[in-house]
């Protein structure tokens, strides 16, 4: 009995360690998938400004970010719901990310901060990482027309 006892005790020790082995495994493969998420949508964000920005012609900034470039007007915006969307012309926007708690733009220009010739755009993006971490990343991107007509001329 004393030998049945010991061999239950010794069994439910391993069995602890397992389970305690599984969750956290389980909220390393979480806390990746986030990471993984997050990465993902700032990539793709980063990429769509970049490409849309070095296109555009025109660069105007407020509450939003307005690009006039060869498709047309490409425009955005954080909404109220905390999602970042772009809209090109008419089309119906579509949704980057729903975790942007920031989205700040300015231009950059040569001896002031004149939008219709800026160089660049400098690019601030809040995202929430978790319930309480904020990943901020700043980047800036030059306007490729404006800096090619500021150098050759017109």
């Amino acid at each position: 009995m004393v030998e049945l006892l010991i061999a239950l005790t010794l069994g439910i020790v391993v069995l602890g360690g397992g389970i305690q082995i599984f969750i956290s495994g389980q909220q390393a493969y979480n806390e990746a998938q986030r990471f993984n998420r997050l990465q993902s949508d700032l990539s793709l964000i980063s990429d769509f400004l970049a490409s849309d920005i070095r296109a555009g012609n025109i660069v105007g900034t407020a509450p939003t970010l307005i690009l006039i470039g060869p498709e047309g007007t490409t425009e955005y915006r954080l909404e109220a719901n905390n999602t970042l969307v772009r809209q090109v012309g008419l089309a119906t926007p579509e949704i980057l990310s729903q975790n942007i708690s920031g989205f700040n733009t300015s231009c950059l220009s040569v001896g002031g901060n004149d939008c219709p010739t800026a160089i660049g755009v400098s690019v601030q993006l809040s995202m929430r990482a978790t319930n309480t971490n904020l990943v901020t990343v700043n980047f800036r991107v030059g306007v490729r027309n404006n800096i090619l007509t500021r150098k050759f001329g017109s």
